[in-house]
């Protein structure tokens, strides 16, 4: 995104941070077996950037993802349907 959030339907955005949930996820598998793989360290805490943008998006767009995505002064958690309803 580097700055520049086009808007990119709720779909989308929540397909993209599943995938780079798992990204994370296998990312932390493997630095479990190899600690000091530099570029493997690199690599997580790319996606773990690119996470933390797409999740920022998503919550300015259509409302927090998870409860410790609320910056407000009001509890806006419980605001419209939850993500994975689907907006039903």
């Amino acid at each position: 995104m580097n700055g520049n959030m086009q808007m990119i339907s709720k779909e989308e955005l929540m397909r993209k941070l599943t995938d780079v949930d798992f990204v994370i996820h296998e990312a932390v598998l493997y630095l479990d077996g190899h600690p000091n793989n530099k570029k493997a360290r690199e690599f997580y805490d790319r996606a773990t950037a690119e996470r933390a943008e797409l999740l920022a998006q998503y919550s300015s767009q259509y409302g927090p993802v998870t409860a410790n995505c609320v910056k407000q002064d009001q509890w806006t958690w419980i605001d419209g349907p939850w993500p994975w309803q689907n907006g039903r």
